[in-house]
């Protein structure tokens, strides 16, 4: 099943899929499950990822990084997928005993090294700048957003219905011929009939099409790459043409428009909210080092420094 909107991150998805997969806890969930009620959620002959793990794993995501992620299948599934390899390539490696290598495990000891360095580093600089829980104050959030509000802008949104029709990877010139027939025999009916209706018949999104085919109202950089210029130049209540994407096909209707306007203070509040949190946690780092390691106290060998510099091509 594939919905209408950008699987961002899992990409912006900030999902995101980058994020997901730089997380420590991605190794977790390639183990094997353990014994549960639920069945897995992904296998790979004696290699599980379980429904346990995946929940782990969203619960510890931003709320608005998580509804990216549990809305974007495709990018999940491939997520999925790409983590069983992973995890295969890592138990061949390990029947082989390849961190027993002399090399392996000088980078290994010397990636550990480094890690632990910077999560005690991080940790105990986390606790010198805790920030009591009022800050900022409101009128300080009021100060910023009037500083800011030039660039504080809502990108234009449109909210979109679709009629989703697959392709496999796999699928032949003849298969896909075929359902973009199927599809254009689709947007023709959708013009003269009730598209919730057709949608809700024959479209394979089950998310969306128990809504009647809406997917939601996004900013165009939230759509498949594929039907943003489509969804751009659209009028309400108009219907495309099939669109193709990577996953399959496409009818689309505009349900409505909101233009591009200012963020209101209540819009911008979160967003300024944690950047002056974040502003001020890195002036108190900043000070901490500078008392730590006054410039005045700092001593660097020009010399010493050069002929290092020289020795590195």
């Amino acid at each position: 099943m594939t919905s209408l909107a950008r699987r961002n991150g899992f990409s912006t998805w900030g999902l995101a899929l980058a994020v997901l997969m730089g997380s420590g806890t991605m190794v977790q969930a390639a183990a094997p499950a353990a014994k549960s009620s639920e069945p897995a959620v992904a296998t790979l002959g004696a290699i599980h990822i379980s429904s346990a793990e995946v929940q782990q794993l969203l619960r510890a995501m931003p709320e608005s990084e998580r509804a990216k992620v549990k809305s974007n299948r495709e990018g999940l599934e491939n997520w999925l997928r790409q983590r069983l390899a992973g995890e295969a390539v890592l138990r061949e490696a390990q029947q082989k005993k390849w961190a027993e290598r002399p090399e392996v495990r000088a980078r290994i000891d010397a990636a550990v090294k480094d890690v632990t360095a910077r999560v005690v580093t991080s940790s105990y600089l986390e606790s010198i700048v805790q920030l009591p829980a009022g800050f900022p104050s409101d009128a300080e959030v009021s100060a910023a957003y009037e500083r800011a509000k030039p660039q504080l802008n809502m990108a234009a949104t449109y909210r979109v219905a679709q009629i989703f029709l697959p392709v496999t990877p796999d699928a032949d010139a003849a298969a896909i011929a075929a359902v973009r027939t199927r599809a254009a025999e689709l947007a023709v009916q959708a013009r003269t009939g009730d598209f919730a209706a057709l949608a809700k018949a024959h479209s394979q999104d089950a998310a969306s099409a128990a809504q009647g085919g809406e997917v939601g109202n996004m900013p165009l950089a939230q759509l498949l790459p594929e039907t943003r210029e489509v969804v751009a130049t659209m009028q309400p209540n108009q219907i495309s043409d099939p669109v193709r994407s990577t996953a399959g096909f496409h009818v689309l209707k505009l349900l409505g428009s909101q233009p591009a306007r200012p963020a209101t203070l209540e819009e911008a509040k979160p967003m300024l909210q944690a950047a002056l949190r974040e502003q001020r946690q890195q002036e108190l780092i900043n000070a901490h080092l500078s008392k730590l390691a006054p410039s005045s106290s700092v001593s660097i060998d020009k010399a010493a420094l050069d002929a290092a510099l020289q020795k590195v091509n």
